[in-house]
């Protein structure tokens, strides 16, 4: 008769040794479930080839937590990696490039090992040290912006199926996805299967018992940090085969990912105990909740929710498999259920002399203690489901009955709505300005230099090919619209960050589908340009009428544009202005005229400045089309119109008012009386951080001016802490971008470029501006 306990029992232990299939086959139901054509080939493709980069990244740090250490400066190494892969690759091929990234995550996984196993560094230090010398290193590799690469054949070779897409085992079958299903494996067996390996293992789970047994210690530790960081450099190659560029910030999103992956996966970090496997598994079910709520429209803020969800519940459960697993230590399960049987067994004599507890008596005490654990366990496990089945809930609630917002009803990812009667010029902004701006007269292009890149770069024609990119290029495999109009229309928005502008540029945007009737979703991709390119395959996947593309990185995104047009989805590229190379595969693009906009913010800041003075710039984001054209915009019109104004300085804070406070007053301290005017890319949180530097220093004569139009911005101005900013309608952004695409659904030609009207607002202009949009 078979012992219910000990099936139990061992139930139990199979849950907990192999609890990341578990939980893998339960998000799969689940999604399966409450996300639409999340079980489907192109779907999965989608989900493997969005793991393929972290794959190799998880393999080198789960035989870095086997040997009991800590690697952080993966990510740094793919970003750098990556950069030498682009600068290598057109005159060595990809074999060089391959071989230049792979060189240089062995140099750096040599110099973590050296300081960890000679100079005797702990690893979280020595790693935390390396990675902030390669974050150091990247912007200045790349002079803070991005590096492209033309050559678009290795990337459609990388992610296309080799059995063609649209089957199950064509999903497995693309080259990026083999070549990280082929290192997974490789590496799985070389640690269960060689006498190395396990010799790994003995190293983080027993370094004493290890040394004796005469294992070199050192070198199987320096061997586990060479490999991951050999492994990190050839991801940064294998990103650049994926997506056609490099920028400082690539690795960056992929740290806490995968060291999530690792930690889920059931690698300790007390080391001796992990599986490559278990950890790549882990990776594909935290993609697929990312990936299910993606498809659900969801917002980041519940994909983050649901991810630290599972995180938690995983984290709290090895704690309590731990305590458990203390309590009970040394003893032997097997043999305390066979005493048990034999204690049934009435030919057993009942009289023993021994006073101690009989071995059921003892289960049953065990059982008794464990109870508050269990109780533990089981309603953490309560709290998850309800707290995820709840978000569901409520977004399935919200997406079925619109949010009113900005004066009009607008629901991110519901249906089709029904159209609003009335002209939609008609429609007003928040600030009460128009929603959508007629279209201004065609602009007249300044001729174009013969080498633009020769100008000198205070000249504005050495900008000439990024201020007037959209203008007289042909377009490659131009798209037809559908018939029927725009109505019942299906368009996905990719927005590239989550951030007050670009949530009420969405609040314009929705006003818009709604007067037409169209059915519009959201995908945000948080400045992380991996996320964006599975974002574009999701986009595929669900095959809208149009996709509206918000560029994270303006330099790099012409791959995934590329993709969009050979999958036959229109593209209304907006607010972020791409290169050429990009805008060929879309539509149009509308946006701000940020470099028009930005000369005419210097001709206002150089008139209070009186037209001479030293000045600072707080630059934009790195990757950033702003990047270059609120920085350079000024520098090049000042240096036509007032020649006797210095540039002291530029640098970017990354936006953060902390961040920028510090700059700012190192650059009263460096610079003291010669610093007269301070122009900042962004109006908001870092003109906070320019003014409360000014403040601090009492320096409140230096000259302020700053782009953007936030509340923060206006009412620095109505203030006097800021002499100006400039116009750049928010909703009016979305607007114009849902508009072009309402028309191309109507029959109607679309011109290269549309703009938002530009202006200045002062301290006489800002009432009418009010209440801000954001």
């Amino acid at each position: 008769m078979v012992n219910r306990d000990s099936l139990a029992l061992r139930f139990r232990r199979f849950c907990a040794h192999n609890r990341i299939l578990v939980l893998f086959f339960a998000v799969l139901a689940v999604m399966t479930v409450v996300a639409p054509g999340f079980a489907t080939p192109g779907n999965a493709a989608a989900i493997l080839r969005g793991v393929s980069i972290n794959a190799l990244l998880v393999t080198g740090l789960t035989v870095v937590f086997i040997v009991r250490q800590m690697d952080l400066s993966f990510a740094a190494v793919l970003t750098f990696g990556a950069m030498v892969a682009v600068s290598v690759q057109p005159r060595f091929g990809w074999i060089g490039a391959f071989a230049a990234a792979g060189a240089v995550g062995l140099a750096v996984g040599l110099a973590n090992g050296f300081l960890v196993t000679k100079a005797k560094v702990d690893s979280f230090i020595a790693t935390l040290g390396t990675m902030m010398v390669f974050i150091g290193v990247a912007p200045q590799f790349s002079n803070g912006g991005t590096l492209n690469l033309q050559d678009f054949e290795a990337s459609h070779w990388v992610g296309t199926s080799l059995l063609g897409q649209g089957t199950w085992l064509g999903c497995l079958l693309s080259p990026l996805v083999l070549a990280a299903l082929g290192v997974v494996l490789l590496f799985e067996l070389f640690l269960k299967r060689t006498a190395t390996g396990r010799s790994l293992f003995l190293v983080g789970g027993n370094p004493k018992t290890a040394w004796y047994s005469g294992l070199p210690i050192g070198r199987l530790t320096m061997c586990a940090f060479v490999t991951s960081g050999v492994l990190a450099g050839l991801a940064g190659a294998l990103t650049v085969t994926k997506l056609n560029s490099a920028s400082p910030g690539l690795g960056a999103p992929s740290l806490m990912v995968v060291i999530a992956a690792v930690i889920v996966g059931g690698t300790s970090m007390d080391g001796g105990r992990g599986s490559v496997f278990k950890s790549f598994v882990a990776l594909v079910t935290l993609e697929m909740i990312i990936n299910g709520f993606n498809l659900r429209g969801a917002s980041t803020a519940i994909i983050a929710v649901a991810s630290g969800v599972v995180l938690g519940t995983v984290i709290v459960y090895d704690a309590i498999l731990l305590v458990r697993k203390n309590r009970i230590r040394g003893q032997r399960h097997e043999l305390l259920d066979e005493l048990a049987q034999l204690e049934n067994n009435p030919a057993t004599p009942s009289d023993s002399p021994d006073p101690s507890p009989t071995p059921s008596e003892d289960d049953a005490m065990q059982r008794k203690e464990q109870v508050p654990l269990n109780f533990c366990l089981g309603a953490l496990a309560a709290l998850t489901v309800v707290s995820v089945t709840g978000m569901c809930f409520i977004y399935q609630l919200a997406s079925r009955q619109p949010t009113v917002m900005s004066n009009t009803v607008a629901s991110a990812g519901t249906g089709a709505a029904p159209a609003v009667s009335g002209d939609v010029f008609s429609l007003k902004s928040t600030d009460g300005q128009p929603l959508i701006f007629p279209e201004e007269a065609a602009i007249k292009l300044p001729p174009r230099p013969e080498n633009p890149e020769a100008l000198p770069e205070t000249d504005a024609g050495h900008w000439y090919d990024q201020e007037y990119a959209g203008w007289g290029i042909t377009r490659v495999n131009p798209i037809a619209p559908p018939s029927g109009g725009p109505k019942g229309k299906k368009v996905i928005y990719l927005k590239f960050i989550d951030h007050p502008y670009l949530t009420a540029m969405q609040n314009g945007m929705q006003k818009v589908a709604d007067h037409y009737g169209i059915e519009m979703k959201m995908m945000c991709a948080e400045y992380d340009v991996n996320l964006q390119a599975k974002q574009v395959d999701l986009a595929i996947n669900e095959k809208p009428d149009l996709v509206i593309f918000n560029a994270v990185d303006a330099k790099g995104a012409a791959g995934l544009l590329r993709k969009l047009n050979e999958a036959r989805i229109p593209v209304v590229a907006s607010n972020q202005m791409c290169t050429n190379e990009g805008l060929a595969y879309t539509l149009t693009w509308c946006g701000p005229d940020d470099w028009g906009n930005n000369r005419n913010l210097a001709r206002a800041f150089a008139e209070k400045m009186h037209y001479e003075g030293g000045y600072c710039i707080v630059r934009h984001l790195a990757g950033n089309a702003c990047y270059d054209s609120r920085t350079w915009s000024i520098v090049s019109e000042l240096a036509k119109i007032a020649p006797k104004m210095k540039l002291l300085d530029m640098q970017t804070s990354k936006l953060d008012k902390i961040e920028t406070e510090k700059l700012v007053s190192g650059w009263i301290t460096r610079f003291g009386p010669e610093l007269k005017g301070i122009t900042c890319s962004d109006d908001s949180g870092a003109q906070l951080g320019v003014n409360k530097a000014c403040k601090d220093a009492n320096r409140t004569d230096i000259i302020r001016v700053a782009a953007g139009n936030s509340k923060v911005g206006m009412d620095a101005v109505k203030s006097g802490d800021v002499a100006a900013i400039t116009f750049q309608s928010a909703e009016g952004d979305g607007a114009i971008a849902m508009e072009l695409a309402a028309e191309w659904f109507s029959g109607k030609k679309l011109p290269e470029v549309r703009y938002l009207p530009k202006g200045i607002i002062t301290p006489k202009t800002v009432d009418q501006y009010l209440p801000a949009q954001w």
